[in-house]
């Protein structure tokens, strides 16, 4: 049966369009609280909230990657719904059992983490918080899956939503009105992490029950070993250079890098994590037909050309961006936007790359390259950081990506070929750097008018496309169509 590319385009964008509305709405989270965070927290203040919070994904990557990583890969290995169900339920039950032991025994150990992860280990108390937190945000992450496997995108975005209402009344309470700080964060998240697992988990185990199946239990656990380390590998690389800051400099320090880090990573989480989320488990329904490699091509042409479109886009005006929310002490931490949305790009190509790995389940693969990747982005924060601070880690971001993706290229494609179109990507990687070294030469007194002559200045980046010839007659007939329909129902109402 061969494909219909633009069918495929179709429900892959009517999905990602919600997934990535359910995603804003989660995500945004953040960036709505930084006008208050930047207020009512000092750049020290934000650094603890995030070795915290790494601190605390390091755990939940070692007690649900294995179960968690493996729901989509069995979920569509059967047929029958009621295997189906045993599939997300196992999953909730193992995850659920670990994450309690584990959580019991880490408690134990708070003050020591505090000492030297905060330097002050009177704030024990704030990894108790954070490790209920991260309990029920493991089983949440289950029920997200279930959603996105069976393509409720519709229910994901009403559980965003919810989370989102949430989270933000209650920041806005903890942190600005009764003044709480960090601590206010971390009562904020675990009370709105209990009300999403009320709304979204006992739903799902009422419709599809609880039941434990130890043979799928340990399939899935087969399948996601290897990715521990891998996981933990990928952590080092993600992550551990807020440790090295922390260590070579401050803890505000760590804190300036981490908010421009989260600026740069926008494109990763508003582009390519809601179409992941549908991609991810489409493609393994996909590969066996007729030209899939080809179409897996096409679409990766389209996914760059968003991600590079949504870099350029930060990159371009982040630094107006974060002068109007943020306090001057926050200001300086535009300028590692975008190298970090450099990284973030190249690092999203590897979802596309590993489809041979995933399909011949050569899982040991990604632990291999995570491993060493691992070992070689710790000794480049070492080299990097120690000298170059914030710019030297994400420098060593930018290196640790590229040998990540490239390895994973290696290795996929021995097992599963997609014809990518290299011609039709070196136009779009043209267009962007054309279109940013242009607009390095606007320069404006006013923060807001530089922001309104920055964003039309990014029209340049399609022109230049055009001008270069990167659509097809094909693509020019759907875009002119598309903007057609606009127009008549512009004109209609």
């Amino acid at each position: 049966m061969q494909i219909n590319l633009f069918q495929e385009i179709k429900l892959l964008g009517k999905h990602s369009v919600i997934y990535s509305l359910g995603n804003f709405l989660n995500r945004s989270i953040a960036f709505l609280m930084l006008p208050i965070y930047t207020r009512f927290l000092t750049p020290t203040d934000y650094g603890v909230k995030e070795l915290l919070g790494l601190s605390v994904d390091i755990i939940g990557i070692l007690l649900s990657t294995a179960i968690a990583s493996a729901i989509y890969r069995f979920y569509f290995e059967y047929e029958s719904e009621r295997d189906r169900n045993e599939v997300i339920t196992t999953a909730i039950i193992s995850v659920g059992l670990f994450s309690i032991i584990a959580i019991l025994l880490l408690s134990l150990c708070t003050k020591f983490m505090a000492y030297y992860i905060l330097d002050n280990s009177g704030y024990y108390y704030y990894f108790l918080i954070a490790f209920a937190s991260m309990w029920f945000n493991s089983i949440i992450g289950i029920g997200y899956d279930y959603l996105k496997a069976n393509k409720k995108s519709v229910q994901f975005l009403f559980v965003s939503t919810c989370k989102l209402f949430l989270a933000l009344s209650l920041n806005i309470y903890f942190v600005a009105i009764i003044k709480l700080g960090v601590l206010g964060i971390l009562i904020s998240n675990l009370i709105s992490s209990c009300l999403i697992f009320l709304i979204l988990i006992i739903p799902i185990i009422q419709k599809i029950g609880l039941n434990f199946s130890l043979s799928k239990f340990k399939e899935m656990l087969k399948f996601g070993l290897p990715l521990i380390p891998s996981q933990l590998g990928a952590f080092v690389v993600h992550l551990s250079d807020r440790f090295f800051i922390k260590c070579y400099c401050s803890i505000a320090e760590t804190g300036l890098y981490s908010l421009g880090y989260r600026f740069g990573m926008l494109p990763n989480h508003f582009i390519a994590q809601p179409f992941n989320q549908i991609w991810q488990p489409r493609r393994l329904e996909l590969y066996k037909q007729t030209d899939s490699e080809k179409m897996f091509g096409r679409i990766f042409t389209y996914f760059l050309l968003l991600m590079i479109f949504a870099g350029l886009s930060i990159s371009v005006l982040a630094k107006d961006v974060i002068k109007i929310i943020a306090e001057k002490s926050f200001w300086s931490s535009y300028q590692i936007v975008p190298l970090i949305a450099i990284a973030s790009i190249i690092f999203n190509l590897h979802y596309h790359f590993n489809m041979g790995i995933i399909i011949q389940k050569k899982t040991k693969y990604l632990a291999y390259i995570n491993g060493s990747n691992a070992l070689f982005v710790l000794i480049l924060n070492f080299i990097l950081i120690k000298k170059y601070k914030s710019y030297g880690a994400a420098i060593a971001t930018i290196i640790a990506f590229i040998y990540k993706v490239s390895l994973t290229y290696y290795f996929s494609n021995k097992y599963y070929k997609i014809y990518f179109e290299f011609m039709r990507i070196i136009k779009i990687l043209l267009a962007a750097l054309l279109t940013y070294f242009l607009t390095l030469f606007l320069s404006f007194d006013s923060v807001y008018i530089s922001l309104i002559v920055k964003s039309l200045s990014l029209c340049l980046f399609p022109i230049i496309l055009y001008i270069l010839k990167f659509f097809s007659e094909s693509e020019k007939q759907k875009i002119s169509h598309l903007v057609g329909l606009k127009y008549r129902f512009a004109n209609f109402k």
